[in-house]
């Protein structure tokens, strides 16, 4: 089971990279809104901030047309790695 601190640790390891990399970019302001918000969020308030983070982030991400670099890619896929929202239980465990 993965936990919210888990989360919270990978994304804000992206959003550190984002900043880095591609600091003007409006992935990067999402990102590091969201992880402000869902460091906020707890139990089903929790998983309802990050799946809507899940469902959102590929769009945004699409939409500004960026290039990630290795270290950049490998932090966004292991964060969506995480997505086992399955059902609102999850947020239960937290």
């Amino acid at each position: 089971m993965v936990s919210k601190t888990q989360v919270v640790e990978v994304m804000s390891e992206l959003a550190q990279a984002l900043i880095h990399d591609y600091p003007s970019s409006s992935l990067t302001e999402y990102v590091c809104e969201s992880l402000t918000t869902i460091k906020k969020s707890n139990g089903v308030a929790f998983t309802g901030q990050l799946q809507y983070f899940f469902n959102h982030a590929p769009i945004v991400k699409t939409s500004d047309n960026l290039k990630f670099n290795e270290k950049t890619r490998k932090l966004w896929d292991k964060l969506f790695s995480l997505n086992e929202l399955g059902n609102n239980l999850w947020g239960a465990s937290l």
